[in-house]
């Protein structure tokens, strides 16, 4: 018995449907970019240190003189005045964060132009004797992108912050 027209159509959408998800799977298919676009974050890091504009001091041997900020707030926050907040993270032992967005929601000139990385938490709290009003602001910067598998990472950075009241 020869099979029926309902299941041969059945068995070439699957073999279709197999041929285009194994590539994507295995990340060798580029539509145009759209896959990457679909599968693509935005990864915002940096690191914060305890000072008065929340950077470093470093020795002459290359040795990094000035704590982290650990346990810090930090806030992508883009628009105007305060802006509105897209992502938070807090800051590691190190004073490093991380913050991803989805690229599919986010352009990274848009992110670039409009956002920026706040430090929300006192200064006062990794150092006594620094402020206790005000933030750190930083403006972002582009590191260019990676991939890991199907994923692509725009890698953006937080320049040197600044206190702001």
């Amino acid at each position: 018995m020869a099979p029926s027209k309902k299941t041969m159509l059945f068995v070439c959408l699957l073999v279709a449907a197999v041929a285009v998800v194994v590539p994507i799977a295995q990340g060798q298919i580029n539509i145009g970019g759209l896959i990457p676009a679909l599968l693509g974050v935005l990864r915002v890091q940096g690191t914060v240190f305890c000072s008065a504009n929340g950077g470093a001091t470093v020795g002459t041997n290359g040795t990094i003189l000035t704590p982290a900020f650990a346990n810090a707030t930090v806030q992508l926050r883009c628009g105007a005045g305060n802006g509105t907040v897209f992502g938070t993270a807090q800051t590691n032992s190190n004073g490093a964060f991380s913050i991803m967005l989805d690229y599919s929601f986010f352009a990274l000139p848009q992110i670039l132009s409009g956002c920026r990385a706040v430090v929300t938490t006192p200064l006062a709290s990794c150092n006594a004797t620094l402020a206790s009003t005000g933030t750190l602001t930083s403006t972002l910067t582009s590191l260019g992108s990676t991939t890991a598998g199907p994923l692509l990472i725009f890698n953006i950075s937080a320049n040197l912050f600044v206190r702001t009241v």
